[in-house]
Formats: structure tokens, C-alpha cells, sequence
């Protein structure tokens, strides 16, 4: 079953599912159900580096929100 996401972070990046390009920031798309590894890619300047989570019972009224912080923010 397909699962709805939304990555949030400030700017405009690929967001990595299971180390593949499967979406944008800021934009919902679709996740199998089930355990992945989110990340924006190599350059590592977010926190945390990636995320790994169970996507499950999501509608596209109610995605999965997943944030990811810029580390400029945090100084």
C-alpha cells in the first residue's frame, strides 16, 4: 500500500528514501508502507543526517510529516 509524506526543511532538496531520489521537500509524495531511511542527500548540513522511521496509516489529507533542520538555523 502507498503511504503519503511531507519532508520539511527551509529550502528546496531531494529527499532520499532507502539511499534513492524519491521526492522534493515541501512537496507530499508517495512511500511504500513500511520502515525507510529518510535523508537530503550528500551534503550533509541538516540534522538529524537521516531519519528512520515506520510509515504506516497515512492518507494524502494526512501525510507523514517529517522535519528536518537546517544547521545554520541552530547557531
Amino acid at each position: 500500500m502507498d503511504e503519503f509524506i511531507k519532508v520539511i526543511f527551509t529550502t528546496r532538496r531531494k529527499v532520499f528514501v532507502d539511499g534513492n531520489p524519491a521526492g522534493f521537500t515541501n512537496k507530499m509524495f508517495q512511500v511504500e508502507t513500511g520502515q525507510h531511511k529518510f535523508d537530503l542527500g550528500p551534503e550533509k548540513d541538516y540534522t538529524p543526517v537521516e531519519q528512520i522511521i515506520d510509515v504506516v496509516g497515512t492518507t494524502p489529507l494526512d501525510p507523514m510529516i517529517i522535519h528536518f533542520t537546517d544547521e545554520k538555523e541552530e547557531s
